[in-house]
């Protein structure tokens, strides 16, 4: 996905300029695609902006340009489904939620949605040209609606999946709220005692001439250096935390050492493979069961997955199955993926029911989530207990044992 900037000369002479993010890394794709789209239209002049420009106006456009959240997406094509069963037609469901009752991101898909349609194209493909926001699965299921005439169903089931997504990636952020409240807690506190509380206490040593120990001489070393050039400090640490999320966001091999520092860190291996195992079965049930063979299924579930450790395990078992080994043969050669994950998908190609076992270890591990997320306070709270006091028996130590010295000369 990278960012067009694009001229476009419509029939009636108008000359419009945009930018849009489209599924290509190369101009000439993104031009023709957008001949395409704009049929009638002529593309004059189409520039692919920088990698580090992208991150820059993404950001303003995240900030400024109301954003079409997955639950509003779900709610969208749950509406659309429940018209169409109802005997409305298409066109018609989608005009009315391009109506004023709906939220400004859901109108502007829906005018475009619209927009598109009336150009001639299937709902399918209008919905392709907004794969920034509607995930791969949806598309390959709107096809499949499309060409077995259930496209109320495949929208619905489209819809419940949406939904469950979007509930696991909302707790997984919530899970990581207590743990970052808490980091955020100690380090104000540590910056507060340093930068504030030690260099008073240093004065008051100074002006007693106590003899100081070590471990407190070298506590008010820090904390004088650390003051001095606090501003430099703030300055490096911003930079590097910029460098370091722009250089995952945007470099395979940084994203992918990062996944992997993730993995293997004790609480954050517990809540990442319980996420993505979620994630990745409740895909593969849900494209398995629409009737998509198992080779697309794990090409959609490649290019949907964020985790680039999982996302390089599925690109290797997408390989294996297309030389025509089992999925769970691939998947037992991968140490990620547990021995009762493989068993069950085993058993379930034997059986023929592969799609009901998919769908049953996605249950269990969205439970198994949840306990993880309901759990995670409970599994963080001794760690933290011993990194903030550990860090404050220090900083006591350090300053009340020369007021002890001192308490016992003057007796």
């Amino acid at each position: 996905m990278r960012y067009f900037l694009y001229q476009r000369l419509m029939e009636t002479g108008q000359l419009i300029v945009s930018i849009e993010r489209l599924p290509f890394s190369n101009e000439m794709s993104a031009r023709y695609y957008l001949e395409q789209r704009w049929r009638g239209n002529v593309i004059v002049r189409l520039w692919m902006l920088p990698s580090w420009l992208e991150g820059v106006y993404g950001l303003i456009h995240h900030l400024f340009q109301p954003q079409l959240k997955r639950e509003e997406v779900a709610d969208f094509f749950r509406n659309v489904a429940i018209m169409i069963k109802s005997g409305i037609p298409l066109f018609t469901a989608i005009e009315d939620l391009a109506t004023e009752e709906s939220s400004f991101a859901v109108q502007k898909l829906a005018k475009d949605l619209l927009e598109s349609l009336k150009s001639g194209a299937s709902f399918s493909e209008s919905i392709e040209r907004h794969s920034d926001v509607i995930p791969q699965t949806v598309l390959h299921l709107v096809r499949i609606g499309e060409s077995s005439g259930t496209l109320d169903r495949t929208l619905m089931d489209a819809a419940q999946h949406l939904k469950r997504v979007d509930k696991i990636i909302r707790d997984s952020k919530r899970a990581m709220i207590y743990p970052a409240f808490v980091f955020i807690t100690i380090l104000a506190a540590a910056v507060f005692w340093i930068s504030y509380v030690i260099p008073n206490i240093s004065d008051l040593f100074r002006q007693m001439r106590v003899d100081l120990p070590h471990i407190t001489q070298a506590v008010l070393n820090f904390s004088e250096h650390f003051t001095q050039y606090i501003l430099s400090i703030s300055i490096l640490l911003f930079v590097l935390v910029f460098t370091v999320y722009y250089l995952i966001k945007n470099n395979a091999a940084v994203r992918y050492q990062w996944h992997r520092l993730v993995i293997s860190l004790p609480i954050s291996r517990v809540l990442v493979n319980a996420s993505t195992l979620a994630f990745i079965t409740e895909y593969l049930s849900l494209l398995t069961a629409s009737g998509l063979s198992m080779i697309d299924s794990l090409q959609v579930l490649e290019r949907s997955i964020r985790n680039e450790v999982y996302r390089r395990s599925i690109s290797q078992m997408l390989e294996g199955v297309a030389r025509g080994n089992s999925l769970s043969s691939e998947m037992k050669q991968n140490k990620l993926y547990p021995r009762f994950v493989v068993r069950m998908i085993s058993v379930g190609e034997e059986s023929g029911r592969l799609d009901s076992q998919l769908a049953y270890l996605a249950e269990e591990y969205r439970e198994r989530f949840n306990h993880v997320v309901a759990s995670i306070s409970e599994i963080i709270k001794p760690l933290v207990m011993l990194v903030a006091g550990a860090l404050f028996l220090l900083l006591i130590v350090a300053l009340f044992l020369p007021i002890y010295q001192l308490v016992s000369q003057v007796r």
